[in-house]
């Protein structure tokens, strides 16, 4: 038995629901990760994911813009994993970035917060590292003046 499913077929059944991004295979959907039966929290390992990122594109001497092209991810998708935890990157996004850095796919995806790790351990040392690899520089002058001026601000709010 066969089936015939025509181009204009397939149109109609996508205009039905329009916020449906239309996909075949495993990354057409995003997998459903139930928080309790991680080992770990999602911003956590997003931190840790976000350490990576910076960390292997500024090895690479890459900007965001250049690893934004050389990958070929979006520019504001690459700021928003690097600067906020609760990004819930695109997992195109953290296929390209494994591919680019050629690392393994599906511990990325879990580092990631979108798949559930079978054994947690390895994720537990990443959060580790990410915590032991925060940048430790001095304030430049006008990171102190503006410092400065913001616990000056806080001071009076405090009053």
């Amino acid at each position: 038995m066969t089936h015939s499913i025509s181009a204009d077929w397939c149109r109609k059944m996508m205009a039905l629901d329009e916020h449906v991004t239309p996909g075949v295979g495993a990354l057409a959907a995003r997998p459903y990760v139930e928080a309790d039966i991680l080992p770990l929290r999602a911003e956590e390992t997003r931190l840790a994911f976000a350490r990576f990122v910076n960390m292997a594109r500024r090895k690479q001497g890459l900007t965001i813009e250049k690893l934004a092209e050389d990958a070929d991810i979006e520019i504001g998708e690459l700021m928003s994993i690097e600067e906020d935890a609760h990004h819930e990157p695109d997992l195109r996004t953290v296929w390209s970035l494994s591919n680019f850095f050629g690392v393994s796919q599906t511990r990325l995806m879990e580092l990631a917060g979108l798949a559930v790790p079978k054994d947690g351990h390895w994720l537990q040392s990443a959060v580790r590292y990410a915590a032991k690899s925060a940048p430790i520089e001095e304030l430049t002058p006008d990171e102190q003046i503006a410092f400065e001026g913001l616990i000056a601000v806080l001071s009076d709010k405090a009053k």
